[in-house]
Parts: structure tokens; sequence; C-alpha cells
């Protein structure tokens, strides 16, 4: 009788003391990343004496998530991007040669849900990979230091904006892990350079960008 009773008190213990693993594992949380993304397309096409330009940009995202396990989260990210390109022309004007400076300059602010699967490597290293699918607003402008004045600033766009990602998360405490991953993002609104330079048409965002960041389970 008293083997059965330790048998089950052990067993109890063991219950609870999992039951408190798994509780710690599930949650609300917070995700701060800094990130640089690299623009795999030309932001505009060259037309009219006007070059393409290809825009990189870097900016930070905070993400809010709900972790229903050590595996399965979904989340709602946050996130602000700027950057710009710059290119110099040259013409001849009564036989003086006159350069010309072309600035583009892109800013981007988002909004997108998304869910994300982690696995274990090891007791505290974890792989994992997410989607996230919502809206980006960009902004797009053009500076010309030939005239010493800025053209033209668009309107705030809104369009479909979706993203990938793949990385690693390193646990440094109990609740809290650096994270280093890639992330694969495409925003279809095209920024809006204005009227005074129809010729550089817009084109949709497609960018490789590589962020690091802390995330924290409450």
């Amino acid at each position: 009788m008293k083997k059965t009773a330790i048998t089950l008190l052990a067993c109890a213990a063991l219950g609870v003391a999992y039951g408190q693993e798994e509780q710690q594992k599930s949650g609300f949380g917070l995700e701060l990343n800094a990130a640089y993304n690299f623009a795999l397309k030309d932001i505009s096409k060259a037309e009219e004496g006007v070059p393409a330009f290809k825009v990189d940009t870097y900016g930070v995202d905070l993400t809010a998530f709900y972790a229903f396990n050590e595996h399965h989260a979904v989340n709602i990210r946050f996130g602000y991007a700027t950057g710009d390109d710059e290119h110099t022309l040259y013409d001849s004007y009564n036989g003086i040669v006159i350069s010309d400076n072309i600035k583009v300059e892109v800013q981007n602010i988002y909004i997108m849900p998304g869910y994300r699967l982690k696995t274990s490597l090891n007791d505290s290293l974890s792989f994992f990979g997410g989607v996230n699918v919502g809206l980006a607003q960009t902004k797009g402008k053009i500076e010309e230091s030939f005239v010493g004045e800025s053209y033209s600033e668009s309107k705030s766009k809104w369009g479909f904006a979706w993203s990938a990602e793949v990385g690693l998360a390193q646990k440094i405490a109990n609740t809290g892990s650096v994270t280093l991953s890639v992330q694969l993002m495409q925003m279809l609104g095209r920024p809006d350079f204005g009227d005074e330079y129809e010729s550089a048409k817009a084109e949709s965002q497609l960018n490789l960008g590589v962020r690091l960041g802390y995330s924290c389970q409450f």
C-alpha cells in the first residue's frame, strides 16, 4: 500500500511538473527585429532620361505572438523600412558638361498577420519557419539636385504584401531568445513618384532581408 501511494505521488509530481513545463511553452510574447533588405528587382523602369532605381532598405519590426505550444504560434507584425538610391546624369549645354543628381527615396509601413512553426534542435537552439500576409503602405519621392528642390512625394498608397522566413532562435534565458533569420518579402503596392516624373514607372518591391532580433515570451 505504501509503495502504491509513493508511486501515485511520484506520478502526480511528474504530471504537475510536465503541466507547468507545457504551460510555460504557451502564452503571449513579443519579438523585436532590426532588418536590412536587399532589393531583388528595380523599383522603377528606365525611361526618357530617368534611370532605373534599385532601393535597398533598412528598418525595424515588432511582432506580437501567441504560442499554442513549443511548435505552433500565430502572430501579427508591424514594420517600418526606408532606403534610397541615387544616380548622376551628365549632359552638355553650350559645350559645358552639367551634372544632374537624381535620388529616389522609398518608405514602407506594413502590418501582416502570420503563422510560425518551430522545432527544437537541442535544449537551447531551435529552427523556425513562418509566413505572413497583409498590407503595406509605400511612399516614393524623387529629388533632383539640379533644381535644388524635391519634385514630388507620393500620397499614402496601400497594397497587398506577403513574406516568408526561416531562421534560428538561441535561448539565452528562460523566456528570452536571440533570433537570426532571412526573409523574402514582396510589396505589391507600387510607389507613386508623382506627375512630374511620369516616366519613372513604379514597380512592386521584392526584397531579401536579413533580420536580427530578440524574442521574449511572457
